[in-house]
């Protein structure tokens, strides 16, 4: 999965789950996305470090259990795992984000390379999933299935 999308990606599904008290974070907005740092694990996964600027005027937000997929043709081409965060609420603030992405069994960086063509990101699909608690409340896993990459990466725009 693109490592520019990761965050979006999660704020995504955050504002089109449709919960009452998630429709609140629909003002979440992601300011900026810099790669810090990558670090290969092997031939198949990669450690990266993002910096994300990410204004939140609501309230405190926590996020674990964050994971992704992206499918083609039925294949799965990659994965991602992104470590618990929180974002404070009512502020502006700068987070140092620590994910792991990794190829899919059976995909190869040229299947990635793929994705460049807009045909081929029409047909992509994304599934997102992430623990998610509002302030101080109880957990709920939500997430997002088979949905067009082209349409997440539109969303977060």
């Amino acid at each position: 999965m693109n490592r520019r999308m990761l965050i979006p990606a999660v704020l995504a599904m955050l504002v089109l789950s449709g919960c009452a008290d998630i429709k609140k974070l629909e003002d979440l907005e992601v300011n900026s996305i810099r790669l810090e740092n990558v670090t290969p694990h092997g031939l198949r996964s990669l450690g990266v470090t993002l910096v994300v600027e990410v204004d939140n005027p609501g309230a405190e937000v926590s996020l674990s259990e964050i994971s992704g997929q992206l499918e083609h043709s039925g294949k799965v081409l990659g994965n991602v795992a992104v470590d618990p965060f929180t974002l404070q609420g009512k502020k502006t603030d700068v987070y140092h984000l620590q994910a792991d992405l990794s190829l899919g069994e059976g995909a190869t960086v040229l299947d990635l390379g793929r994705l460049l063509d807009k045909k081929v990101m029409d047909e992509a699909l994304v599934d997102v999933s992430a623990k998610v608690r509002i302030r101080k409340g109880p957990a709920r896993k939500m997430g997002i299935n088979d949905m067009p990459l082209k349409k997440l990466i539109d969303a977060v725009k």
